[in-house]
Parts: structure tokens; C-alpha cells; sequence
């Protein structure tokens, strides 16, 4: 069963699949350094699909904070909030007259443009993608156009890495991209009218969350193909919808490169074998203080002393047999 709109262009929900399969096999070697990375500075990360992450790992909170500042520090140099970062202004090819006329009209064109840009989410979401940056290596920020009428022309969305898949291009870029997302019916009649015919027919019920793939891949003829495909337990896929757009919504930026690899280096990975001896050096100190504060014990196996009964509080009486060492202290090396 196959939805489409007038839209549609000629891409077999099948290929997008198979495309995604690629995309997952390739992620695969990155995804327990991102683990790590995550371990080591977002403990209590939640995630769409896997819900919240807890970690009694963390001892030394340093690293978590070190990547805090980065980030603000990033959205602080880059793209300030509140501040003229962006610049319209004639290019190379005006000549003097032209350049003179367009001067005031693209000033305008920079105050609207930058109106919009505060009115929005983007210091939330920029926030967010530069956090993802410091810790992956690879950031991701989703562009919607919103209604006509609202305070604001633009959305954003900072698309969480552990829910995005890549996939390698002969253009060398992060365009070829695959994100899960996840609906409840309501919503998802809401944003695919045409998926009516296909929840009638099926037993799921209201609360029922749907997972649809959205796949952004490039055109050959130009511009980038959008399909959204919803992925059924079992079955064929459903393409929900597919249609042409000039410009990918995902803006998809790295860190640092390596050669041949897909993914970005982030400075996180480069510091993780110092955060790892941090923490376990604050690890053994805390152990020691608990060693120093209670002690180390020893008591005769007598069959009378019991050591789950003995309470090392200040007055306490630890009975003894007679004749016995009682409870000595371990001397510490």
C-alpha cells in the first residue's frame, strides 16, 4: 500500500530503505565512542528512542561543565543572540553604481532577516546543536518555514545525533541524511492527511507511536528529495509523502575531519583519556575517604560475634566472647 502526493517523483520507498541500511551499517563503529562520550559528560542524556540514560560512572563533574562553556562560548562568538551576525551586502561582480543602490535595500533586507532569526528558537536550538558539536563531533539543525501569520518565519530544531544516519556522497557533504522520528496518531494525521486510508485499515490504536523515517537525499536533476516512509512491524513500507525541496532542511556541520571518514572528530574525543583518569581519580579518593572514616575490620570467627548486627556509631557496644580480640583494625598499607 503506497500514499503519495502530486508531488511525488520517482523514488521506490524500497530505495530509501535500502539506502538507510547503508546508513546505519556505517554509523555502527562510531556509536559506542559516542556512548562513551556521552558516559563521560551527559550522563542523564535521554534520547527519542531509548529514554533516560543513567550513569553512576561520573565523579568528577569537570568534563560536563568544560563542554558547557565551549558550547557558550561558541554560540557567544558565532551567532550571539540579540546581535547583528548576519550580513547581506552586494557581491564581487556589482559594479560601484549597483553596489551603491543595493546598499540600503539589502540593510533592510539584513534587519528583517535578522528580526526573524531573534524572534525565533534559534539561540535554544543553536545552543543545543553546539553541545552536540563539542561532545559528538558532528551537530545537526533542522529548518522549518512556519505559517503564515506567526511572530516568527523560521523553526528550528536541534536533531539529537543518536537519531540521525549519514550517508556518504561523491559531493564529500553531510547531505545524503536520515532521521527517525516518532508520531502518535493524532499527530501524525495532522502532518500526513494522506496516512487516513492506511490507519482505518490497520488495528492500531490512538496511543499507538508510529516510527517514520525521513530521508533527505540528493537530486540528480537538482534539489533534494524528501521522503517520509512509514515503517510498519511488518509489511511493506508506506510512503506517507515525497516531494522535491531547492535546499535540504538539515543543516549538518562538523567539528574536524579526518580523511575518508564520514563522521566529525570532537575535542571532547581527543580529551577523553584524561577525563577517564580524572574520574577515576576522584574515584579512588572518595573510596579512600570511605576507607578512612569506617575502617577496615577483622573479628575472630568464633560463632558468636555477628558482623551483619554490629553498628559502627559513636557508643556503641560491640559484644565479645570471652578470651577474644573482638574487632581489631586492618592496618592499612
Amino acid at each position: 500500500m503506497t500514499m503519495t502526493n502530486i508531488n511525488t517523483v520517482a523514488l521506490p520507498p524500497a530505495d530509501v530503505l535500502g539506502r538507510f541500511r547503508v546508513a546505519q551499517t556505517m554509523r555502527q563503529n562510531w556509536e559506542s565512542l559516542w556512548q562513551e562520550c556521552s558516559d563521560y559528560t551527559l550522563p542523564y542524556r535521554s534520547s527519542t528512542y531509548g529514554g533516560l540514560q543513567k550513569n553512576t560512572k561520573i565523579f568528577d563533574g569537570t568534563a560536563g561543565d568544560a563542554i558547557d562553556q565551549l558550547a557558550s562560548s561558541l554560540l557567544a562568538q558565532l551567532t550571539p543572540p540579540w546581535s547583528s551576525w548576519i550580513g547581506v551586502a552586494p557581491g564581487p561582480l556589482a559594479t560601484p553604481e549597483e553596489a551603491e543602490f543595493l546598499g540600503p535595500i539589502l540593510r533592510d533586507v539584513n534587519e528583517i532577516l535578522q528580526g526573524h532569526f531573534d524572534r525565533s528558537n534559534f539561540a535554544v536550538e543553536m545552543h543545543q546543536a553546539f553541545l552536540d558539536l563539542v561532545t559528538y563531533g558532528t551537530a545537526c539543525l533542522r529548518f522549518d518555514e512556519t505559517e503564515p501569520g506567526n511572530l516568527s518565519a523560521f523553526h528550528f530544531h536541534a536533531t539529537p545525533l543518536l537519531n540521525l544516519y549519514f550517508l556518504d556522497t561523491a559531493r564529500g557533504q553531510l547531505d545524503a541524511s536520515f532521521c527517525q522520528l516518532k508520531f502518535s496518531t493524532e499527530e501524525l494525521l495532522a502532518r500526513f492527511p494522506h496516512a487516513t486510508e492506511f490507519l482505518q485499515n490497520s488495528k492500531l490504536g490512538p496511543d499507538t507511536r508510529h516510527a517514520v523515517l525521513y530521508g533527505t537525499i540528493p537530486n540528480p536533476q537538482g534539489g533534494y528529495i524528501l521522503s517520509f516512509i512509514l515503517e510498519p512491524d511488518q509489511g511493506d513500507p508506506v510512503l506517507l509523502e515525497q516531494m522535491i525541496a531547492p535546499t535540504a532542511p538539515f543543516i549538518a556541520f562538523r567539528w574536524q575531519k579526518s580523511a575518508g571518514e564520514l563522521y566529525g572528530r570532537s575535542p571532547l574525543m581527543k580529551a577523553l583519556p584524561d577525563i577517564k583518569t580524572a574520574n577515576k581519580v576522584v574515584e579512588l579518593i572518595l573510596k579512600n575517604a570511605s576507607i578512612a572514616v569506617t575502617g577496615i575490620w577483622l573479628a575472630d570467627d568464633d560463632g558468636i560475634l555477628n558482623p551483619a548486627n554490629i553498628k559502627l556509631v559513636p557508643g556503641a557496644i560491640i559484644p565479645k566472647a570471652v578470651g577474644s580480640a573482638g574487632l581489631t583494625p586492618l592496618k592499612m598499607p
